[in-house]
């Protein structure tokens, strides 16, 4: 019985891992097109091992364990170097810590080498144990991703949306300044060099709180062309929980010795692209 609980485990844990890769696939193929087919072929992968570990062959163990070794790996990569094409992504992700955990577990599951315990797939469970194990599993697979999901709107909603890479940037159709006080309720009075021309002065004047909030809650950056993006020195910028109405929004991003009076340059502020203008 406990090698077929560990079975079971592993059959779920590792349908965990391809359904959290389906359900981020989409949103990687829009940052980088490579990285959505990666995110499918460790889908597709999942299922073969979870077929593999059902059937009580040893290449589906070796499989599962590739594609969950690989995911831990680009995870790390991910956030130490940054993947081919794309900026260094933020550690503390609700779909990749979750996905972690998951893959972590299955990982350890290896060690215990059940593969050397016979378990006839045929009779895996019998009656009525399997249809409950079946109906457990889905109730499982199900509720991580949602639970998942959740955290994952949450924190979207409590922190902003981060910026995506440069060239996800320039594909975002931009916002109009006109766009930017109906929609946003926010005013750019001041864009300019200063400090001894080492920090990018941007102030944003307060029309509507609320509205205002939902936009600069996000991650900020400054599209340097269309050729750099310069994040801001704080992943939110700034406390958005005392704007008021007239007040001044200020943020402040160092020049890198690409901005300078007269150059163009477009705000960004999480998925939001703002229409370029000349710095003073």
């Amino acid at each position: 019985m406990k090698s077929k609980i560990i079975y079971w485990l592993a059959i779920v844990l590792i349908l965990e891992v391809g359904l959290l890769h389906l359900l981020t696939a989409q949103a990687e193929f829009e940052e980088a097109a490579y990285m959505g087919y990666l995110f499918m072929a460790n889908f597709l992968g999942a299922l073969a091992a979870a077929y593999g570990i059902f059937r009580n062959q040893l290449w589906g163990w070796l499989l599962g364990i590739f594609v969950a070794a690989g995911s831990v790996a680009g995870y790390i990569w991910s956030r130490t170097l940054g993947m081919p094409g794309m900026e260094v992504e933020e550690w503390l992700s609700p779909y990749g810590i979750v996905a972690m955990t998951v893959e972590g577990i299955f990982l350890v599951l290896f060690l215990f080498r059940p593969w050397r315990n016979y378990v006839d797939s045929r009779s895996f469970f019998t009656g009525k144990a399997k249809v409950f194990s079946s109906l457990a599993g889905v109730v499982v697979i199900a509720m991580i991703g949602i639970f998942a999901h959740q955290w994952d709107t949450a924190t979207t909603q409590a922190y902003g949306y981060h910026v995506g890479s440069l060239e996800q940037v320039r594909d975002t159709p931009a916002t109009s300044y006109t766009e930017l006080e109906d929609e946003y309720g926010v005013q750019v009075s001041l864009v300019a060099v200063s400090m001894m021309d080492s920090i990018v002065d941007v102030r944003i004047k307060i029309i509507d709180p609320d509205k205002a909030h939902t936009l600069l809650q996000n991650q900020a950056a400054l599209m340097v062309g269309d050729q750099t993006l310069i994040l801001a020195p704080h992943m939110h910028s700034h406390n958005t929980t005392r704007l008021k109405t007239g007040k001044i929004f200020s943020i402040f991003f160092p020049t890198q010795q690409i901005v300078s009076p007269g150059g163009e340059i477009s705000l960004v502020f999480g998925q939001v692209r703002v229409e370029p203008t000349v710095v003073k």
